[in-house]
């Protein structure tokens, strides 16, 4: 095993900033206030609720290869103590179907064959119409190879936003993939002026199909560590989730979720004896034949594909009614309206304490790290407690006591509730690099939390920060590349579909903003993102 990192921190996933902050920043994060003055009117819609699992262990059914397939490489990820209802295998089966992507017709692909950015332009459909705000807007293109030949196949991975720099507006586009090469993206108009479009191929098919094979052959190439102790003997062994059975493991299964988690057993303590969690190290050099030439940064990865001819727009008042536009195909509905509220300026702000944000919050110091937390917050005069918790294991994350880093779905389970509690959370990056099969389950187990929680207290505010795009160096693209972000995103916005939580979308935000990518965006975007949380929290009175 190679311990050399990426070129981004191995906290690249769990940056830490502090209390309103950490929110939008982490990728990470668990946060809950009680705010005992706080004024929630959700919707009182019959909202959907999920049945408690039943004994239905997943090795009770092996023959039924149409529920139980996706649950087979749980299986060899050790989830054998697992209850699943039969409508969490159905719905596991659906969730894989509908990620699934094109994939080239052979296996290995040479390198001249495979998608040129530099050698493909976009054209706006109908440039030469009048467009209208709520028109929509559709450009296409054609992948070509790198010697010029049309591609007759699809699964390349494209992002494209309009944007207008005058105003400071984008949005993001949706792709449609007719497999033959050539692509559509369609942009609703939601401002008037002049609005350019910019389109990027993020992977060609060829480095998706690599990057699909190392999710599925190498789900070990992240790997954990955790340090055993007892007196003055200290040992540290290898943990993860799908840890080969090479030499003797410890089993620290969670006895609540049955989340599955191991280390290598230490040569000379018990298990018992573990008091951490850390990050260990990035697995090296784990491409091979031409899919090195598939990562290739100012080639191959995130570049920009040019217009033929103009590449924008303009855009004229709407001569009808305003209407409400309708949403992206691609997002899920909010369950709760949103009015997007300034509360002053984030920017110089953000990265310091929220104490100098909200006035009388103040930190309290527990003696943690800084990078890891837990934090608290408390307003005594107003009654705000403000709480953050790093989610459970798999998390990229310094030195972390083993009490400060509980699941998600337990600490749900821990909490009363009620119309004086909000609770914010995102999971997705520290997947990544895991078999999406765990990842689901564990959105499953969330799930059953958040509907005990609501069905106990449903006055409760939930809202999910949905995942971020980044900039995508070589080395960050073989473990947190935006298409395993977009592939967790699409699972993440299905899952809780129909259940009474609101969300701040991330995604849209960053990528339609002028900023740079990063994951962890920049603090203008953090500002957009805290208003749209605020809005929830401190909705505007009507009037």
């Amino acid at each position: 095993m190679d311990e050399r990192p990426p070129k981004e921190s191995f906290l690249s996933c769990s940056i830490f900033q502090f209390l309103f902050g950490l929110l939008v920043l982490m990728t990470s994060v668990m946060m809950i206030l009680n705010i005992h003055h706080i004024k929630y009117n959700g919707s009182e819609a019959n909202w959907k609720s999920y049945p408690a699992p039943k004994s239905d262990p997943i090795i009770e059914h092996p023959k039924d290869k149409t529920t139980s397939l996706w649950t087979d490489r749980l299986l060899q990820c050790g989830y054998q103590n697992q209850r699943f209802t039969p409508e969490e295998r159905s719905e596991g089966t659906i969730l894989m179907k509908m990620i699934e992507w094109p994939k080239p017709p052979k296996p290995a692909v040479p390198f001249l064959k495979s998608s040129d950015p530099s050698n493909v332009h976009f054209v706006i459909v109908n440039s030469g119409k009048t467009f209208y705000v709520g028109d929509q807007l559709q450009v296409m293109l054609r992948m070509n190879d790198f010697e010029g030949h049309p591609k007759q196949y699809g699964g390349d991975y494209l992002q494209g936003r309009i944007h207008t720099p005058a105003l400071k507006a984008g949005s993001a586009g949706t792709v449609v993939d007719n497999q033959n090469g050539f692509y559509y993206i369609n942009f609703n108009l939601s401002w008037s002026g002049k609005v350019e479009v910019s389109v990027s191929l993020v992977h060609p098919s060829e480095g998706i199909q690599a990057l699909d094979r190392l999710r599925d052959d190498w789900p070990e190439r992240v790997y954990f560590k955790s340090t055993f102790k007892s007196g003055d003997i200290s040992e540290t062994t290898v943990c993860d989730l799908c840890l080969p059975q090479t030499e003797p493991l410890c089993n620290f299964t969670d006895p609540r979720t049955g989340e599955p988690w191991f280390c290598y057993k230490p040569q000379k303590l018990p298990c018992s004896a573990r008091i951490n969690h850390m990050m260990g190290g990035y697995q090296q050099k784990l491409l091979k034949g031409e899919e090195g030439h598939y990562f290739q940064s100012g080639v191959n990865v995130k570049e920009p594909i040019l217009p033929s001819g103009s590449g924008y727009v303009i855009v004229e008042p709407s001569p009808r009614t305003a209407l409400p536009l309708a949403k992206d195909a691609t997002m899920p509905p909010l369950t709760m309206s949103c009015t997007i509220s300034s509360k002053g300026n984030y920017d110089s702000i953000m990265f310091d304490p929220v104490t100098s944000f909200v006035l009388g919050l103040r930190k309290f110091d527990l003696g943690k790290s800084p990078n890891t937390g837990p934090h608290l917050a408390l307003d005594i005069d107003k009654k705000i407690k403000m709480e953050y918790y790093a989610h459970g294991k798999p998390i990229r994350i310094f030195p972390i006591s083993l009490q400060d880093l509980p699941f998600m779905a337990n600490k749900l389970d821990d909490i009363k509730g009620g119309k004086s509690t909000v609770i914010a959370f995102t999971i997705w990056c520290h997947f990544n690099t895991f078999p999406v099969e765990t990842y689901i389950r564990r959105l499953q187990n969330i799930r059953r939390s958040i509907l005990r929680l609501l069905d106990r207290s449903p006055d409760t505010l939930i809202v999910i920060k949905t995942a971020n795009v980044q900039a995508l160096p070589r080395q960050a693209s073989l473990y947190n590349s935006d298409w395993y972000s977009y592939q967790l995103d699409l699972l993440l916005r299905k899952m809780f579909e129909g259940i009474k939580v609101a969300s701040v979308d991330a995604w849209e935000m960053t990528t339609a903003h002028y900023r740079p990518h990063n994951l962890h965006p920049k603090r203008v975007i953090i500002k957009n993102e805290v208003d749209v949380f605020l809005s929830y929290v401190c909705p505007l009175k009507k009037g």
